[in-house]
């Protein structure tokens, strides 16, 4: 894969992913993540990995991803809502097969 990598999510949590190295894109909301996703665009991004716990709408998200043509990542964090994985489905998801 060609492209930088981005992460986005709020300065405190996010800032550990620079102390690795990994470019950020302070948010702490919904709306600002989807502006973050067309940021990270803009300066070459192939791959955004947005912290989970400032996303409302995972789908809307991830439809906005795709547009721009950005492979999405949304992490959890202890502050996320909990839900169970499904390695399957997102295997499937991740390959263009669901």
């Amino acid at each position: 894969m060609e492209g930088k990598m981005f992460v986005i999510g709020d300065r405190e949590s996010a800032n550990l992913f620079k102390l690795a190295g990994i470019s950020i894109i302070d948010a702490y909301t919904q709306k600002e993540a989807e502006e973050g996703l067309k940021k990270a665009k803009e300066k070459g991004a192939s791959l955004v990995v947005v912290l989970k716990h400032i996303v409302n709408d995972e789908n809307s998200l991830r439809n906005l991803a795709n547009s721009l043509n950005l492979t999405l990542l949304i992490l959890p964090t202890k502050w996320a809502k909990a839900e169970p994985i499904n390695i399957d489905k997102l295997l499937a998801k991740a390959l263009g097969m669901g």
